[in-house]
């Protein structure tokens, strides 16, 4: 995870990436810190930096979070745009060959009608036991069909070539970027999940001054 500066100004680089990424400002996300990570990803992007709050200074929650908090913060950064999580093969680098395996694919299998098996069934077992705002659980929803949408769809050599489609446990920047480059209108619809992930974080935008993170 890119976590550069610790001000408005700098929240903007603020990314999830598949692959390690060696750089101060970047840390390892793992099943430990994994809730504290969502929450620094989102309260870094659910505001935009302006000419007049870009050199507000991000500081410590003043007041205890909650569990229905983490999990929204959770699926709103499963489902940003800012997610570049993704499963590839054949990847040279380094006179080597790599694989991506996708950790943070939050349905099963079978929820989305995938025609081979997830390598990890992490983010599923991790979100077992969970409870979600009605709007997390809206996006959830909408996600799922797209999810759905994408394995349902064979897409053009072309498409599989660019996006590096080899692999059954592809990431959220796979689906959403092969969906809109197919071009069908019923696959590119992306309206409902967009109105969904709006409602989320217009929901959360708020929290991120009354919880403290930044100062009102």
């Amino acid at each position: 995870m890119i976590v550069f500066g610790n001000d408005l100004q700098h929240a903007a680089t603020t990314g999830l990436l598949s692959s390690g990424y060696g750089n101060a400002g970047a840390f390892f996300v793992t099943g430990q810190n994994l809730w504290q990570a969502a929450i620094v990803f989102a309260v870094r992007r659910l505001v935009k930096p302006t000419w007049l709050n870009d050199r507000d200074q991000f500081l410590q929650p003043a007041q205890p979070l909650t569990d229905k908090f983490k999990s929204d913060c959770l699926v709103w950064m499963l489902f940003n745009g800012s997610n570049l999580t993704a499963g590839a093969n054949g990847l040279h680098w380094n006179g080597r060959d790599w694989s991506l395996v996708n950790h943070f694919i939050p349905f099963t299998e079978s929820e989305v009608g995938a025609k081979g098996r997830f390598e990890s069934d992490f983010m599923v077992r991790y979100m077992d036991g969970m409870t979600f705002s009605p709007k997390a659980r809206a996006v959830l929803d909408e996600g799922r069909k797209l999810w759905t949408r994408f394995h349902a769809t064979q897409f053009p050599r072309k498409i599989r070539d660019e996006f590096k489609l080899n692999r059954p446990d592809a990431g959220w920047y796979q689906i959403r970027r092969a969906l809109k480059a197919y071009g069908e209108t019923e696959l590119t619809d992306f309206d409902p999940f967009d109105r969904a992930y709006a409602a989320l974080s217009a929901k959360l935008r708020p929290m991120v001054y009354e919880l403290g993170f930044l100062p009102e």
